[in-house]
């Protein structure tokens, strides 16, 4: 046997491990921004500040951001700091909308995107531009996905293809009626099936078939098995197995949670990404069907006869630009560009997303206001009257192009009340301030976009404290209208509405989209770059669910709005209780 070492050794070793676990303990305790900005006094004396509050909130609720506004709220203040990220900075929360329009629109050297966003998002899609600081790589891949956003692509090719595939999703929600016999069902599924269909004909200009495989199921059927007598009892559905891309997908944009929810961010999605079996099978996934679609395009733009009509989806609209592209910039084009790849695949991911998760909440909040429903329909069907007298819907490009402001202010209703993107992130480039306080370079400032001064009342301001330019404001050119504070958490479209008169029309209502305070796609500079598609995409969608379906009333606990923030504030659960229209 190996002596034991001396006890002056022992000792000497056991007092360098307690040094260590005191001066790690040590590092855990949040280090509070000097200057007055409010914060739990509680969290900053304590190891990991307010993680262990964020995780019971989690736990009871499932949602991240929401936390931040409960501090707000708790604190009396429209500026909090919070402490969640162990050995880093404390976190700037504001819950104001004059003050965070002013940071994203005319604050835009003393505050830039957010690695926090790049957490989300850059260990999947590490060349896209959502994630990157304004720069000029920033503004390049800008240029190469401009044309994705230009009326002449989204009305005459992404317009058709996810027109074509809500489609399918009407014929399958016809047999779900005729089976479920008035119960209820499950929507959540069916509205991402029906997402990632048209999102992906937009991108590769083909189909891949989520819905009609489940159509095809469920067409066999004469009844269904298992009905209730209970007639508020949700109905269950056989599944056909989706297409290998479209789980893989679902598995690539739920990963997104991780980096939200866990203190390490995304060096634990990146560890997830890389040894997580299921996740690491999807990105595989994904980089094989990217280089395929990309390779027939390249295939394509390399023949001579290649032109504008030879375009028919996202993949080879960016392939045409970037040959353009090359040819200005006397270079070769780029066949195997991860930045060409990233694009590609961040348009698919962001389109699918954030657009089905709002449609999730248009279904709950339209079903929540039958009046709102009602008048939505009356207002469809006597616009497009001529669809109507037809027993027809309207087209992807009627759609697009016809004047519907009430259609348009149901929309951004459904936005701001269902704030899909819940806060805007920037951080500080240099040191500056905010409400008078000294907010450090580097800090990341967490905008919300709801809570107070959205869906609840604002917080009293000091508006002597307010930004240089903020004050400006109401002065210069106006940027939002005030509604009364008190109707706020209201679901009320015609808050969106004005009446103006015109010599040849006469009195009309149009869509005042400044009304009020509504930052789903953030603002300035970084706003979303795909808000032009999400909306078409939205427009088409709600005209031809509501041409088709009654969405009938649920039962209380089917219809509740509890969320959950995963890469998008989505519903917990979407439920329907549909009846065919009246031809």
């Amino acid at each position: 046997m190996s002596p034991l070492p001396p006890p002056s050794t022992l000792a000497f070793a056991a007092s360098l491990l307690l040094l260590a676990g005191y001066l790690l303990y040590r590092a855990t305790i949040p280090k509070p921004i000097p200057g007055g900005i409010p914060y739990v006094a509680a969290s900053a004396v304590r190891a990991f500040g307010d993680v262990p509050d964020a995780i019971k909130h989690h736990a009871k609720t499932g949602e991240m951001i929401a936390f931040l506004a409960t501090k707000c709220v708790e604190l009396n203040s429209p500026i909090v700091q919070v402490f969640l990220r162990p050995f880093s900075k404390p976190w700037v929360v504001i819950a104001d909308s004059q003050e965070s329009q002013d940071i994203m629109a005319r604050r835009t050297r003393e505050f830039d995107r957010s690695d926090y966003f790049g957490d989300l998002l850059k260990a999947t899609i590490p060349h896209h531009q959502v994630w990157m600081r304004t720069g000029e790589q920033w503004r390049s891949n800008r240029r190469l996905m401009a044309d994705t956003m230009a009326p002449q692509f989204l009305q005459n090719v992404a317009g058709p293809q996810i027109h074509a595939q809500f489609c399918s999703l009407i014929r399958l929600w016809r047999t779900k009626v005729s089976l479920a016999q008035g119960h209820p069902f499950s929507a959540s599924l069916d509205i991402e099936g029906a997402m990632f269909d048209g999102i992906w004909a937009a991108a590769f200009g083909s189909t891949i078939g989520s819905t009609e495989t489940q159509v095809r199921l469920l067409g066999r059927l004469s009844r269904l098995d298992g009905l209730s007598q209970d007639n508020d009892a949700v109905a269950v559905f056989p599944e056909a197995p989706y297409p290998p891309m479209k789980s893989a997908m679902s598995t690539i944009a739920n990963s997104s949670e991780i980096p939200t929810n866990s203190p390490l961010g995304r060096r634990h999605h990146e560890f997830a990404l890389k040894y997580y079996p299921s996740i690491r099978k999807a990105v595989k996934l994904k980089n094989q069907m990217v280089e395929e679609k990309l390779h027939a395009a390249w295939q394509k733009f390399s023949s001579p006869g290649a032109s504008e009509d030879s375009i028919k989806c996202a993949a080879d609209l960016i392939v045409a630009r970037e040959v353009t592209l090359a040819r200005k910039e006397n270079r070769q084009p780029q066949h195997d560009s991860p930045t060409v790849q990233d694009e590609l695949f961040g348009f698919l991911l962001a389109g699918y997303d954030t657009t089905s998760t709002t449609i999730e909440w248009g279904v709950k909040y339209l079903t929540a206001h039958q009046d709102v429903q009602a008048k939505l329909r009356q207002h469809l069907r006597a616009t497009f009257s001529q669809a109507a007298e037809q027993k027809q819907p309207p087209s992807a490009v009627d759609i697009a192009k016809t004047s519907l402001p009430y259609l348009d202010a149901v929309i951004e209703e459904i936005l701001r009340c269902g704030a899909t993107a819940p806060a805007t992130v920037r951080v500080a480039t240099e040191d500056t301030e905010v409400f008078g306080h000294h907010i450090p370079k580097g800090t990341d400032v967490f905008m919300l976009n709801m809570g107070p001064s959205y869906t609840a009342p604002p917080f009293p301001i000091d508006e002597a404290k307010r930004s240089t330019t903020s004050k400006l404001l109401p002065t210069q050119d106006r940027w939002t209208g005030t509604w009364d504070p008190r109707t706020l958490g209201d679901f009320d479209p015609e808050r969106w509405l004005v009446r103006k008169s015109d010599a040849a029309a006469g009195e009309q209502q149009t869509l005042d989209p400044q009304a009020g305070p509504m930052q789903t796609f953030g603002g300035g500079l970084r706003g979303c770059f795909g808000k032009k598609l999400a909306r078409l995409n939205l427009r088409i969608v709600f005209t031809l669910m509501l041409w088709d379906f009654e969405l009938r009333p649920l039962p209380q606990a089917l219809g509740d709005f509890r969320a959950k923030d995963v890469l998008t504030h989505r519903p917990q659960q979407v439920h329907l209780r549909l009846q065919e229209c009246a031809p």
